[in-house]
């Protein structure tokens, strides 16, 4: 009784100091690293992620796996597993016996315990009895260490089953192409038996692993790196593997229909503006396509982005005293000095005075390059970093005024991810890729942050789904007008390399981008309707499924009959008359700010007469306009060349043809005389504009009008 009382105190012991006796090799298994399983928002298999030698490990646990398929393994390996501590010692000898007699080894007597040993301690093949008894008393403390369900679910999920396949989670896959909890009796009965002799028992390889999204898996994954986070065994996704199989289509068709334009690349993002889910990630057309770099990500790859951009800049500068009344230049201009820059309109056409409403939504670029060489190339750009354009801080010191034209190189998913800041009324998400985000997040980021005031955000949505004012730059484009309320903006780089669109409701922002990832020209104006027709088929889908609301109203801001050529308080002579939005100075009696009475128009024997600010004079003059010039105040300033500007002197050339044009405007009077390095060249009346020859130096120039004088300096090499 005391010896018998004893042993067992003995076994207590011996558990207990097995339970605390440390273990590295045993921590760094259960430590290891299993294929994730990457699932789409609705459930569907996309990918189950390879580990760094082709191997698949799944891992599923004990209570995801049926009760059929785990009975099955117990009874096939170790019918006793639940009433051993580790070795079946009845086992042992009933398998010595059963050997002695046959002359050979017959029957094993290895535990499911001691199996799972071999696998986290890998040992040699051959053994020698050392190396048994060691293998037992690892049986012992993994017993001490674990519970049996631990145990089982640990041998169920490392089992090897040969053809790079561990645990029944991927076997299952791997020889039948569905999950355990879908598997037959019959098929349960040969996954059992499989480890034993794989090849010999395991059936014919006949299933592939899905290979859906791959793009958007890869980026996924190498966001869990950059965070330093190890990929859980299962990952639900943000996005919806049907909406990009169909956009897959959409661009591959497009892709074929203008095959000889050399546009051989095309990717698609979308973006859910209130989670922040991206819903669509389409990195390429075909993944396989070898030939035109398939593998490449669209989404992620920098380009220029053209027009697309402009909203940003415009919204900026409502924010930074401009009103969405103002008027802008759309005059020949040059802007800056020794980096002189020219921009032209993409249909080579100047309009004059454009209401910033017309000037965005069709897209203008001389009024945008003002706008932006009044605000500051560098305000513009710490903006767009608060935007989450992170590309362009690496690209800051070469950026300069063509950033107001998409001049600097972005990504379509930063486009996407910053354009959704005006359907969520000046707010921006940050973007994830897991479904239920908020859950569980591996950013210590804010989830979203203001860029821009509500009203700002609602007054650019407003201009932005204006049809209307579209027609001076794209005339009645059908794409754009959607039985719901949406957003669009469309941008091209120089030579058509690159073809954006990006458009959005108050539930979805989509962006599409065409190209070629080898920085071909692409032959022909090819246009930005051919991104934005997929645009709208996106937003089309996602509104059908999810609906859309309409854009919210600014709260100190309402619309106000004004004149449509100077957004001024119409007059009874102004002849065409539209309304825009002012701003509310009182918001309790709702009274607007004092607008000035339109004094551009004017009737003459009852001729409708146009008297345009001085700053038009070169361009009413140069298109024979039924209208005048007027001396109207403004400050006096030579327009051209500015200050500090440099030319290029062509020796080439004979004597006398080579010339400068100088231009001014504003002055209180209706002449003026310009003088080059103190040497008059005459006085003109109403139109300031001169032409002296070009002579290699530094020159002076100086404009007197009345009592006024301004100087210019510029120089030719």
């Amino acid at each position: 009784m005391f010896v018998f009382a004893g042993i067992v105190l003995a076994v207590l012991f011996l558990q207990c100091v097995l339970k605390i006796m440390p273990s590295p090799t045993l921590t760094a298994f259960l430590q290891r690293e299993n294929s994730t399983r990457f699932y789409d928002r609705n459930g569907v298999l996309l990918q189950v992620r390879p580990l760094g030698d082709g191997l698949r490990r799944e891992y599923y646990s004990l209570d995801e796996l049926p009760e059929n398929l785990v009975n099955a393994f117990v009874e096939a390996e170790d019918k006793n597993f639940y009433y051993h501590c580790g070795v079946d010692f009845a086992s042992i000898a009933r398998a010595v016996v059963q050997n002695k007699r046959a002359g050979r080894v017959v029957s094993g007597a290895s535990t499911i315990t001691m199996q799972l040993v071999r696998i986290i301690y890998p040992r040699k093949k051959s053994v020698s009895a050392g190396t048994k008894v060691l293998e037992m008393f690892r049986a012992f403390f993994l017993e001490a260490k674990l519970s049996k369900k631990k145990i089982l679910e640990l041998y169920l999920n490392s089992v090897p089953f040969g053809f790079q396949t561990e645990g029944v989670g991927s076997a299952s896959r791997t020889f039948f192409g569905r999950t355990p909890d879908k598997l037959s009796l019959d098929e349960i009965k040969v996954l059992s038996v499989i480890p034993r002799r794989p090849a010999l028992y395991a059936p014919e390889k006949s299933f592939e692993y899905p290979l859906l999204c791959p793009h958007f898996v890869s980026y996924v994954i190498q966001m869990y790196k950059a965070e330093k986070l190890r990929l859980p065994d299962k990952l639900v996704l943000s996005i919806d593997s049907n909406l990009v199989t169909g956009c897959e289509k959409q661009i591959q068709k497009k892709l074929e229909e203008y095959k000889e334009a050399r546009i051989h690349n095309g990717a698609a993002c979308a973006m859910n503006n209130k989670t922040g889910e991206l819903v669509l990630w389409v990195g390429n057309a075909s993944f396989y396509d070898d030939e035109h770099s398939g593998q490449i990500d669209g989404v992620l790859t920098l380009n220029q982005p053209g027009s697309s951009m402009k909203p940003f800049l415009y919204a900026m500068a409502l924010e930074n005293g401009f009103s969405p009344t103002d008027v802008l230049p759309d005059i020949p201009q040059d802007f800056g000095g020794e980096g002189v820059y020219i921009p032209f309109n993409f249909n080579n056409k100047y309009n004059g005075p454009v209401r910033i409403r017309v000037a965005l939504a069709s897209s203008l670029n001389v009024p945008a390059v003002y706008l932006l060489y009044n605000m500051g190339v560098q305000n513009y750009i710490d903006l767009l970093l608060k935007l989450g354009f992170n590309s362009l801080q690496s690209q800051r010191t070469e950026l300069g005024l063509s950033l107001a034209l998409g001049g600097g190189e972005v990504s379509l998913l930063e486009m996407v991810h910053a354009f959704s800041v005006f359907p969520n009324d000046g707010f921006l998400v940050n973007y994830c890729v897991e479904k239920a985000y908020a859950e569980r997040s591996f950013s210590k980021r804010a989830f979203k942050k203001k860029i821009y005031a509500s009203d700002t955000a609602r007054i650019m949505c407003d201009i932005l789904s204006d049809s209307a004012s579209r027609e001076l730059g794209f005339g009645h484009g059908y794409v754009f007008k959607t039985k719901y309320p949406s957003i669009f903006k469309t941008g091209t780089s120089n030579q058509y390399q690159n073809i954006i669109a990006v458009g959005a409701t108050t539930e979805f922002t989509v962006g599409v981008w065409f190209g070629n990832f080898g920085g071909d020209t692409v032959i022909g104006e090819t246009g930005s309707s051919i991104p934005a027709r997929i645009v709208r088929e996106i937003l089309d889908e996602l509104t059908d499924s999810y609906g859309a609301g309409k854009f919210l109203k600014p709260n100190e801001y309402e619309k106000v009959s004004v004149c449509s050529l100077s957004g001024l308080s119409p007059s009874k002579d102004c002849p065409s008359v539209t309304e825009e939005f002012m701003r509310i100075t009182a918001s309790r009696n709702k009274k607007l700010d004092a607008a000035k009475k339109c004094d551009w128009h004017y009737r003459n024997n009852n001729k409708l007469k146009i008297n345009y600010p001085s700053e038009y004079q070169h361009w009413a003059n140069s298109r024979n306009m039924l209208g005048s010039s007027r001396i109207d105040g403004s400050v006096l300033e030579i327009t051209f060349p500015r200050n500090n500007a440099s030319f290029v002197y062509d020796s080439s050339l004979p004597a006398g043809v080579q010339v400068l044009n100088v231009k001014a405007a504003g002055g209180s009077k209706s002449h003026a005389e310009l003088y080059v390095d103190g040497m008059s060249c005459g006085t003109v009346y109403d139109i300031f504009s001169w032409n002296i020859p070009l002579s290699v130096g530094k020159h002076v120039l100086t404009l007197v009008c009345g009592d006024e004088t301004v100087t210019s300096c510029y120089t030719v090499k």
